[in-house]
């Protein structure tokens, strides 16, 4: 691990200076955590796996084809070492969504190099982040809108919802490494035979096709929908809480009519994939 990491997690902690480095505290809590029983930090030696699996249950087909890539579940326990579990610790945030940033900071800085792996990574933490955004918030139940809606009013996506867009083959290469998983499954001793299935070879990246997708709330959880290019543009620019007119506008930029960008609103309003908001 790092100097500067505050914890280890499932091992000890440092008497170095360095230890608790960049942490609001006074000489008193400082002394107060050095003075823990190192033992206690020993407690439950599996931590770190057991947070591991849950993690890589969310982002189950990057982290396969990292582990595929890289050979090695340290690629992989950085993340406890990292400044993105630091900060989430600190700040008590979100666990899945800060493995996101890691494994996205990974694809930028060529830790793992599998040209699928941005999009993937991508398209989980959409999901994981609607899933959050619908459990901290709840369903929306659209109620009768207003004769007329001026276009000061605010308006954004409804919980759950969400949209990006992504290469053309990310959906084939998620089902291929589902189909590797689902084969290993029925046998995971296979693991260690030198016949074991291999994770095949995944369909080839194609930048100058994009897919478009719509994330919504789903009777199993999160659902894919297929989405055209105006309907992605029109509802990307309500992922936050922005202004009808504002949104027109933007809209209008990225080559949605206006005529066509009100209907979107219309039946996004209707159905209750967006919301008015205050």
């Amino acid at each position: 691990g790092t100097a500067e990491r505050p914890f280890n997690w499932g091992g000890e902690i440092s008497e170095r200076p360095q230890t608790l480095k960049g942490l609001e505290l006074t000489d008193a809590e400082r002394a107060q955590l050095l003075a823990v029983d190192r033992r206690a930090w020993r407690h439950d030696a599996l931590r770190r796996k057991r947070t591991l699996r849950t993690l890589a249950e969310e982002f189950k087909v990057s982290t396969t084809i990292i582990l595929a890539e890289t050979r090695s579940l340290a690629a992989l326990e950085q993340f406890f070492a990292s400044a993105f579990f630091h900060q989430v610790v600190q700040q008590r945030g979100s666990l899945g969504l800060s493995f996101a940033e890691f494994l996205l900071d990974g694809c930028r800085n060529g830790a793992w190099c599998a040209p699928q792996i941005t999009d993937i990574v991508r398209l989980e933490a959409a999901v994981a982040a609607c899933r959050r955004t619908l459990a901290r918030e709840g369903a929306y139940e659209p109620a009768a809108l207003p004769t007329t809606i001026n276009d000061r009013a605010c308006i954004r996506l409804a919980p759950g919802y969400g949209v990006a867009s992504f290469q053309a083959n990310v959906i084939a290469a998620i089902q291929a490494v589902e189909q590797y998983l689902f084969e290993l499954s029925l046998m995971p001793a296979l693991a260690l035979c030198d016949d074991a299935p291999r994770l095949p070879q995944l369909p080839e990246v194609e930048p100058k096709r994009k897919l478009y997708l719509l994330f919504s709330p789903g009777a199993t959880g999160i659902t894919l929908t297929h989405i055209d290019k105006p309907t992605w543009a029109v509802l990307g620019e309500a992922k936050r809480s922005t202004e009808i007119r504002s949104l027109l506008a933007r809209a209008g930029m990225a080559g949605v009519k206006a005529p066509q960008a009100q209907g979107i609103l219309a039946e996004w309003l209707e159905c209750g994939g967006l919301m008015l908001s205050t």
